[in-house]
């Protein structure tokens, strides 16, 4: 086997492994979420992350952490808090499936983002794929005379979100390393997150610590199994693994709380799976990265 072909297939196994460990995450989230609050969650979760990193971050010493670009790390620590907070409150709405999706929506609203944020010129093929998504966004959605599903909405909130930190990251990662792109991630998400969950931890069951940890930990690696990946790999091989989350969660909700798809969210999902696909392929040559849900 060539040493590309190995790459490949060690940079697979890594995706599925991220994905397991992803999905998995958000089973944990929505199982703590009987005791805890959704500001708890998130609280442990970049608390632990936080001191995972730590070690790899001040090895090279305290001034590794100096940057002129506080600002924009703040904005990145904002946006990824805000993501994770609204799809962790989703998931006592929807079906755990649809919540995954519109996290995935990301990809397609990144080049929006960076348009709005930029004004790059988005390439005319990347539309297609952005119509198509967007198209299956609305099936999911299910606008009516009677009104919206709002906690649909507040899922698809949580996919621009996640595009906002991908754009933002993408931005930093121009004169920044990655090991401090984490920190203030990490460190700068749990000072916007923390204060509102004082208060919170008292009646939370020992089984939910326990989820919450796992979350924490999970994100982590999940973060590290992509970047590793992403060192070895084209991204063209990469990125369609991360849709299996998807498939993962219509399993997971099946599995443990009965939740079967119906026919608009199916439809969606292929739509919503396929803009996705698409806009990564035609991406494929400008280097383009998914950022981890």
């Amino acid at each position: 086997m060539s040493a590309d072909r190995h790459n490949i297939s060690h940079a697979l196994y890594l995706s599925l492994l991220m994905v397991v460990l992803a999905s998995t995450a958000v089973v944990a989230a929505k199982y703590a979420s009987t005791s805890a609050s959704t500001e708890a969650i998130v609280t442990v979760q970049y608390a632990v992350c936080m001191l995972f990193c730590l070690p790899a971050t001040l090895g090279p010493g305290v001034r590794s952490l100096r940057t002129r670009r506080l600002g924009l790390h703040l904005f990145r620590g904002a946006a990824g808090v805000l993501g994770f907070y609204v799809y962790y409150a989703v998931l006592n709405h929807i079906p755990l499936v649809d919540a995954m999706l519109l996290r995935q929506t990301a990809p397609l609203a990144a080049p929006l983002v960076m348009w709005i944020w930029t004004r790059d010129k988005v390439p005319a093929a990347a539309w297609l794929p952005i119509v198509i998504g967007f198209v299956g966004v609305a099936v999911i959605l299910r606008p009516s005379p009677a009104g919206l599903s709002w906690w649909h909405a507040a899922g698809l909130a949580s996919g621009i979100a996640l595009a906002l930190s991908m754009v933002a990251t993408y931005r930093l990662a121009t004169t920044e390393p990655d090991a401090r792109i984490l920190f203030y991630y990490f460190a700068l998400s749990l000072l916007c997150v923390a204060p509102f969950s004082v208060g919170d931890f008292a009646a939370i069951r020992w089984q939910d610590w326990l989820a919450m940890l796992y979350i924490g930990v999970s994100i982590y690696y999940t973060l590290g199994l992509y970047t590793r990946a992403y060192a070895i790999a084209p991204a063209s091989a990469i990125a369609p693994i991360t849709y299996l989350a998807i498939v993962l969660g219509g399993l997971w909700g099946w599995l443990i709380w009965g939740q079967i798809p119906d026919r608009w969210s199916l439809i969606g999902s292929a739509l919503v799976i396929g803009g996705g696909l698409l806009t990564l392929f035609l991406g494929r040559a400008r280097g383009a990265r998914v950022e981890p849900g």
